[in-house]
């Protein structure tokens, strides 16, 4: 009697360890998994933001809109016009403001825009380089030299 007690303890004892070694193997192969998964997602294309799309959302998406196309009446689109296609002109506008009735794609606007000019050569450069890349428009981006140049 005493040997089968022995020997049951010694199969229960086994019949547990292999469990938990199973069980260590499949969690070890789960976390294995899940590793490359997230190596392969990390290894995915990375999408690049545009430096300018941040000054453009803090400063000028309330009025020109996220998609650039503007107020009727009251903002001007950002889209292709005379005043994104002009790099002078896109430039003194951002640094000191507009005011007065303007012309834009033949509808007149007669709105204040604020000067941005506490904006640093690089911000400005950067919102007007991304305007000139986006919004419909295809156009060279300005650097922060253009900006200097302008201030």
């Amino acid at each position: 009697m005493r040997v089968f007690i022995i020997s049951l303890s010694f199969i229960v004892a086994l019949v547990g360890s292999s469990c938990t070694q199973s069980s260590s193997s499949t969690s070890d192969q789960q976390t294995e998994k899940f590793q490359q998964s997230m190596e392969s997602a990390d290894s995915g294309p990375v999408e690049q933001v545009h430096p300018g799309k941040s000054v453009y959302e803090k400063y000028c998406l309330t009025c020109h809109q996220a998609d650039g196309s503007g107020v009727p009446g009251m903002y001007p689109p950002v889209g292709p016009n005379e005043w994104t296609k002009d790099q002078a002109k896109i430039i003194q506008v951002v640094l000191n403001g507009q005011s007065g009735e303007i012309e834009v794609n033949g509808e007149v606007y007669n709105n204040l825009m604020p000067p941005h000019n506490f904006l640093s050569d690089k911000e400005v450069a950067d919102v007007v380089s991304y305007v000139r890349a986006n919004f419909g428009n295809e156009l060279p981006p300005v650097t922060e030299e253009d900006v200097a140049a302008a201030r």
